[in-house]
């Protein structure tokens, strides 16, 4: 019997019970604290969350409380606690709309390419 569904139910349900906090940060968006477990949770502007391990309730409120919330991440948490990723914000495109778009883009950059070379070809006088 596979277990990740429940384990992804229960991460998710542990994350929707935090209490967040919004932070104004150009690289976060909002901090939570687990006093039980020791546990940071930090989600990233682009709506990735991170969990960080055996934290200190004195670093949350430091970093809560600290005008540059990335230069104090920098400094206090990146490779000092064993992190893990919890949630991947997926975004509005799966990776086909993703694709698609750049093909799209490819062929609209061909067709302008091909428009400014004849008309750079017209204005020389040479015809095609």
């Amino acid at each position: 019997m596979d277990s990740r569904p429940y384990l992804v139910n229960r991460l998710m349900a542990v994350i929707s019970a935090l209490e967040w906090v919004p932070v104004k940060s150009r690289v976060f968006t909002a901090a939570a604290y687990r006093d039980d477990a020791r546990q940071l949770y930090l989600r990233f502007r682009d709506g990735d969350i991170y969990r960080y391990f055996k934290c200190s309730v004195s670093l949350y409120r430091e970093f809560l409380a600290t005008g540059s919330k990335g230069e104090y991440f920098s400094q206090h948490i990146r490779n000092q606690f064993r992190h893990e990723l919890i949630h991947r914000h997926q975004g509005c495109k799966t990776a086909t709309e993703t694709l698609e778009q750049q093909l799209n883009n490819s062929v609209l950059l061909a067709k302008a390419r091909a428009v400014q070379k004849r008309e750079a070809a017209h204005a020389a006088g040479v015809q095609e």
